[in-house]
């Protein structure tokens, strides 16, 4: 008798047993960040959500096998993020953290049954409901404006599972359904600018008065596309208290000099109108171009009303700013 009452207790306790319960939830969005235009453009970015759209329940015994399928396909509007002005950021959507799992926009991915994914991230084997991550990588190679970018996705999931496996493997049930997810995927692209400044040299002169100008400098500037901006050059190291004139310096001795706009004789300095616009670039005025240069053309005078200096190296550093 209590060996009958061991096996009735027995059965009562495997017929009791849980089963996994898969369901569609609210997903989780993915965010590329705040990235500056010029890195968007020239190398890849990711990024990943760790919920998209499917929850699972686990089961206590159970073993996904080759015949049980996690489906999802993935739609949009959209041909990838889509910022202010219309510019596209595309970007690759991949089934796990590795490049090996592409997941084609329109066409059904399974995630898999044993040996797949689902099996990797213990969809069903617990401990507490798991969910299916996404993992992204930005294209390279887009000409971008700044601003915010979006995109959302359709994900249509369709799932056919062994959800409880009793004694000899046999299924004790199987869990289908079907339902549809929107994941909201996003970047902040910012302004930019890629700068070429050669320096500047002076040449030698016994003399003030036997300084030449240098003339014909240029500053290349690359900025974010359709961003206006203005350029400042600071009043270097050593600027004269009064007045403002730059100044090179060689121990404890000066050499006053200044940058001009253009060919002319208008100061180019760092606040308010001594500041140069995109607009007036002597190659390409306007706004940013994203790719390709605006050239600035500048010159460069020793002032002759100064007395000439002890002999040696005079150097001065200025900092060149962009401001948006």
């Amino acid at each position: 008798m209590r060996g009958k009452a061991w096996l009735y207790g027995a059965g009562l306790l495997l017929s009791g047993q849980a089963m996994a319960v898969c369901s569609v939830v609210s997903t989780v969005p993915a965010s590329f960040g705040s990235i500056s235009s010029m890195t968007v453009r020239s190398a890849a970015q990711t990024s990943s959500t760790t919920n998209s759209g499917l929850s699972c329940t686990q089961a206590l015994i159970s073993l996904l096998v080759s015949t049980d399928h996690f489906y999802a396909t993935i739609t949009s509007s959209t041909a990838g993020m889509v910022g202010p002005t219309g510019d596209v950021i595309g970007y690759t959507i991949y089934g796990n953290n590795s490049t090996s799992y592409p997941i084609t926009r329109g066409a059904q991915f399974d995630f898999g049954g044993a040996g797949g994914i689902a099996q990797s991230i213990g969809l069903i084997a617990g401990p507490g409901a798991k969910t299916v991550p996404l993992y992204l990588s930005s294209i390279t190679g887009s000409n971008i404006a700044a601003g915010l970018y979006t995109e959302t996705l359709n994900i249509a999931w369709v799932w056919n599972y062994c959800s409880g496996i009793g004694l000899g493997g046999i299924c004790l049930g199987r869990d289908t359904g079907s339902g549809t997810a929107s994941l909201t995927v996003s970047m902040t692209v910012t302004n930019d600018c890629q700068i070429t400044a050669p320096n500047i040299s002076f040449g030698s002169a016994p003399v003030v008065s036997g300084f030449t100008a240098v003339t014909g400098q240029t500053i290349n500037i690359a900025c974010t596309k359709g961003s206006a901006y203005t350029v400042g050059l600071s009043d270097g190291q050593n600027p004269v208290s009064v007045g403002g004139r730059r100044r090179m310096v060689s121990g404890s001795n000066y050499l006053a000099y200044d940058l001009f706009k253009s060919a002319g004789t208008t100061r180019w300095g760092s606040v308010g109108a001594a500041r140069r616009a995109s607009s007036t670039a002597e190659v390409n005025p306007g706004n940013g171009l994203g790719i390709g240069s605006q050239v600035f053309n500048y010159n460069a005078r020793i002032y002759t009303d100064q007395p000439t200096p002890p002999s040696g190296t005079y150097l001065d550093n200025v900092v060149l700013d962009v401001g948006f």
